[in-house]
């Protein structure tokens, strides 16, 4: 049996269900080994053979002190064009997405975006994946690396923050002719009270919209545009989110790759760090000194970087999933 190359064990070590995929010339030699077939939807991704896992196990036996091979390989090889164009279109992101037919708002928008067999090709190559139940596609560690290494764009860690909700909202849509409930308001509208607009203004200066969430008390981990009525909702009430929910969001949001800043109480603060360990909740006294950092951070750029910069060690120093 013909011994694999770094190159090869590399892309055969990260294969998904044995889907492959990987530079061109590597792919090709792997295929004239009888190591992998190609697939014919286009995609570029290569299935495995039977001798491809026999080579692969074989392998993975001989090197047992290798956990990964994708980290055999300084310089990760160019993908092909298309694969390649996606990683950096969702680099250059802020939510790190990689773009395709589902993802309505970059429809609406005009956006760059990539057809199944692309978004395939870079999920069997390791540089995205899904989080929870979502069907989008998001980078991965590895898909950074390959947007800074080859696509030059200097990608980092998402940086999500989460604001507390308020107790002031919006009045009542009220009912239309048929006796239903008018649309709701989006949730970044819904809370009205000054304490909350202090928070998602320090948000908005910390991170990108996309990357911001209000915590309800009722919902949960919301987007800033997900239609919400008013509700008379607090933590502790019979109707009021589980911790259990929360970590289903938590998963969705896909916090085990992001570094997490809370915005909000101290309450709020110990609800959501059952579902994120490494969370960052920097606002500490009471209301009024909570309000003063917020702007402190708004105005203070050093200040923000500060505390990205404890974010980021807090997540660094969770053990491994």
């Amino acid at each position: 049996m013909r011994n694999l190359s770094p190159t090869g064990a590399r892309i055969l070590d990260a294969n998904v269900d044995g889907m492959v995929a990987g530079h061109a010339a590597a792919l090709a030699r792997l295929e004239a080994d009888r190591l992998v077939v190609p697939q014919r939807d286009g995609s570029g991704t290569h299935g495995m053979t039977k001798e491809g896992w026999a080579a692969l196990n074989a392998w993975r036996q001989a090197h047992p002190e290798r956990a990964s091979a994708p980290d055999l390989a300084t310089t990760a090889l160019k993908l092909p064009a298309k694969q390649h164009e996606a990683i950096v279109t969702a680099a250059s992101r802020p939510d790190q997405r990689v773009p395709g037919r589902d993802d309505n708002d970059v429809l609406a928008a005009g956006e760059a975006w990539f057809r199944g067999p692309t978004l395939r090709a870079v999920q069997a190559a390791g540089y995205a994946t899904t989080f929870g139940r979502h069907s989008s596609l998001y980078l991965t560690p590895e898909g950074r690396m390959y947007a800074r290494q080859r696509g030059g764009v200097d990608v980092r860690r998402r940086r999500l923050v989460i604001c507390a909700c308020g107790h002031k909202k919006q009045p009542h849509p009220g009912y239309n002719e048929y006796g239903n409930v008018n649309a709701g308001y989006p949730a970044g509208e819904l809370y009205t009270g000054q304490f909350h607009r202090s928070l998602r203004l320090a948000a908005d200066a910390l991170t990108d919209k996309t990357l911001t969430r209000i915590l309800s008390a009722r919902h949960g981990l919301v987007d800033l545009t997900r239609p919400l009525l008013p509700y008379d909702v607090t933590i502790g009430d019979e109707q009021a989110v589980t911790p259990e929910r929360l970590a289903e969001h938590a998963v969705s949001l896909g916090v085990h790759d992001a570094d997490v800043i809370f915005l909000g109480g101290r309450d709020y603060a110990e609800l959501l760090r059952q579902a994120i360990p490494h969370l960052y909740a920097p606002l500490t006294g009471g209301m009024g000194e909570q309000r003063g950092l917020c702007k402190q951070a708004r105005d203070d750029s050093t200040l923000r970087e500060a505390w990205w910069t404890t974010a980021a060690e807090m997540h660094d120093a969770q053990p491994a999933a």
